[in-house]
């Protein structure tokens, strides 16, 4: 088997791995949109592939999937697959017109006849990840995708640690934190208990930025307001994932919830409008915030992508409101900034915004790392998605890991 990766040796994002096995057929690992601009090729993504295998619903893990055509078989979770659409949807953009397989953490499929693959569930800031051995000319391979043990699924860090899988020929790891640091928040616990503190006292209205598929920083935020007595608001969008999360878990909350209202963009609602939504519609309408939230702003929490100025100016002569950043700290500057970046800006710069920081990472710091190496014994350990691949070797070299390769984008290794 030959292995390449496209993207990914030297960078986060644009992650593309490609398999070849002996009988000639290809397979490829994540399809994702670049997050840097420094290198805008993405050329590869017309190459000759007969199947391809998307880890999580991340832009840079999916982005450029639809680039395959609708002939060549898209391996990817339900949930995943779902959250794509929800965003497409929502974004007034044509869904991808992928041939979708099913695959469902734990159980093998067989791909192209040749390529044996085994999804593991994953803790990771999307709802559903997944890290995959995969299997042809009697090599194995474990792709770890994106992961962490810090999360809500953090158990899922331990299982693999206890019951790692064997034999492995090649690790492909990710190393997104190898740039970053200790982050400033150890896990979603402590971010929880940040935000409950925050919103127990607070005396305007409290706005959470953060995605609407980071789940495990919606339930944070929906316990925090429940412990302080709080009404939570979010948008139509958050209402259309929490009911496509819902499959993962029953014990997930819904717009359902005693204490949970919803904020009504027009914009947000016309992308609802067919007949297929309608009871969903209709629990939106019952559910819809109302004038108190100008009466009594001090009992509301709002959890959204982009705080809505216009509201936030209607509320400000009752106090100070919480503004409350749960996502990485990246997105507030120019080069890797987002539509909302210059609202948060504008509104972190005001003497009446109190603006806290509570957030912690997607992904694992070097430790779990090389935790999760030590326990698999691989042959081989190949950094990918992150900046430093070289500090990355050093680390791990340190804790006794010595076959860690460095390899270069486009190039092909045989196994």
């Amino acid at each position: 088997m030959k292995v390449k990766i496209y993207r990914g040796t030297k960078e986060i994002g644009g992650t593309c791995v490609e398999l070849t096995a002996d009988n000639g057929k290809i397979l490829w690992i994540d399809l994702g949109a670049p997050l840097s601009t420094t290198n805008p090729d993405i050329s590869y993504r017309n190459n000759k592939v007969d199947a391809l295998l998307i880890s999580h619903p991340h832009q840079d893990h999916f982005g450029l999937m639809a680039s395959v055509g609708p002939q060549v078989p898209v391996y990817i979770g339900q949930v995943t697959e779902d959250l794509i659409n929800a965003t497409k949807r929502f974004l007034g953009v044509e869904p991808p017109k992928c041939n979708f397989q099913r695959i469902t953490p734990w159980e093998e499929e067989n791909i192209l006849d040749t390529f044996k693959v085994y999804p593991y569930l994953v803790d990771h800031s999307s709802p559903e990840a997944f890290a995959f051995v995969i299997e042809a000319d009697g090599k194995r391979i474990f792709y770890s995708g994106d992961f962490r043990s810090t999360g809500r699924k953090g158990f899922l860090y331990d299982r693999m640690i206890d019951n790692p899988p064997r034999r492995i020929d090649l690790m492909l790891i990710e190393g997104t934190m190898i740039e970053r640091g200790t982050p400033d928040f150890i896990d979603e616990d402590a971010v929880e208990q940040k935000i409950t503190e925050i919103v127990a006292n607070q005396e305007n209205s409290t706005f959470v930025v953060s995605s609407a598929q980071n789940i495990d920083r919606f339930c944070s935020v929906y316990n925090a307001c429940r412990k302080a007595h709080k009404m939570l608001i979010i948008d139509v969008y958050m209402a259309f994932v929490l009911d496509i999360v819902g499959k993962l878990s029953k014990r997930l909350p819904t717009i359902d919830a005693h204490n949970i209202l919803l904020y009504k963009p027009k914009s947000q609602i016309e992308k609802i409008s067919e007949e297929e939504f309608e009871d969903f519609v209709t629990k939106v309408n019952e559910k819809e915030a109302h004038s108190g939230i100008f009466v009594k702003p001090e009992k509301f929490v709002y959890f959204l992508r982009c705080p809505n100025e216009k509201l936030i100016d209607k509320i400000l002569p009752k106090g100070t409101i919480n503004l409350v950043y749960s996502q990485w700290k990246g997105y507030l500057r120019n080069e890797h900034a987002t539509y909302c970046t210059p609202i948060i800006n504008r509104l972190k710069d005001q003497k009446i915004v109190n603006f806290i920081y509570a957030h912690t990472s997607g992904h694992a710091p070097v430790e779990e790392l090389i935790g999760l190496a030590g326990a698999i014994k691989p042959e081989k350990i190949v950094p990918i998605h992150t900046e430093n691949p070289a500090k990355m070797k050093l680390e791990f070299v340190a804790a006794g890991l010595t076959n860690v390769e460095l390899w270069d984008d486009g190039q092909e290794y045989s196994l």
